[in-house]
């Protein structure tokens, strides 16, 4: 079992890593839009923030290869490929930024911040979004796509937390069903690989965090196989509104730790 911090028993530990993965996985089945975005807000407070975003990634990727496989022949490659381009941007926008904070000694502090914030506004955008409300529009073509790409690989290399930034995007593009999930998915899978250098440079992904990681892989297809059983037989918005909720009193969390 990873060594615990201070003041997070092993209870909590097991309760807040075992729902965020199912969690995920559930998102990643097609149920409840993007309740993922919960994940990192719920573990993060049973882990430092730091050891919470390494361990996430290689769990983000093995849940992106069952997506991969199911949808990597639905692609919009011009409407993909410009967001790509921006996304190699945000990336290393955000490697500048862990990289800052992390000198200084307050990466933990920040992260908290930063995540916790994150998840509010975009909890808040997706449920403005569910109960009617329309965003403004934002047009097509490479500089707006590189744009959105920027943000969400920026977002994404920070907090984990980016599917809200290319959902909204990808909205405007009005894709058939099977092409918004399929780039979505394909975005995803590139930019998680991507940030692995990243992560390593940094030492957000380390032996034991990969450890810590590998031992969570299991809950991903459950969590995928429960979110399949529940697509039939519970009602998706009331649960994604809970999830949204608890997200959000999660990201409150982290912004409390953070400045008290």
């Amino acid at each position: 079992m990873p060594t615990l911090p201070d003041g997070t028993t092993l209870w909590w530990y097991i309760t807040a890593m075992g729902l965020g993965v199912m969690l995920l996985g559930i998102a990643k089945s097609g149920f409840g839009g993007g309740i993922g975005i919960v994940t990192v807000p719920l573990i993060a407070n049973a882990l430092p923030a730091d050891r919470t975003i390494g361990v996430m990634l290689p769990i983000l990727i093995f849940a992106d290869l069952f997506a991969v496989a199911a949808h990597r022949k639905h692609v919009d490659w011009p409407t993909l490929k410009w967001l790509l381009v921006g996304a190699a941007l945000g990336i290393g926008i955000g490697t500048a930024v862990i990289w800052l904070i992390q000198s200084r000694g307050t990466l933990n502090l920040a992260l908290n911040l930063i995540v916790g914030t994150v998840c509010i506004v975009f909890v808040a955008l997706q449920c403005f979004r569910m109960l009617g409300g329309r965003v403004p529009r934002i047009p097509g073509g490479p500089l707006p796509g590189t744009v959105a790409g920027t943000v969400a690989g920026g977002v994404s290399m920070i907090a984990h937390s980016a599917g809200p930034v290319i959902s909204v995007y990808l909205l405007e593009r009005k894709l058939a069903k099977v092409l918004f999930v399929g780039t979505s998915v394909i975005f995803f899978f590139v930019v998680n690989l991507a940030k692995i250098p990243s992560y390593l440079g940094l030492r957000l992904i380390r032996v034991e965090t990969l450890v810590e990681s590998v031992i969570w892989f299991p809950l991903v297809p459950i969590g995928a196989w429960i979110g399949l059983k529940m697509l039939h037989r519970i009602p998706e918005r009331p649960f994604t509104f809970i999830i949204y909720a608890a997200a959000a009193l999660a990201g409150a969390r982290m912004i409390y730790i953070a400045i008290v």
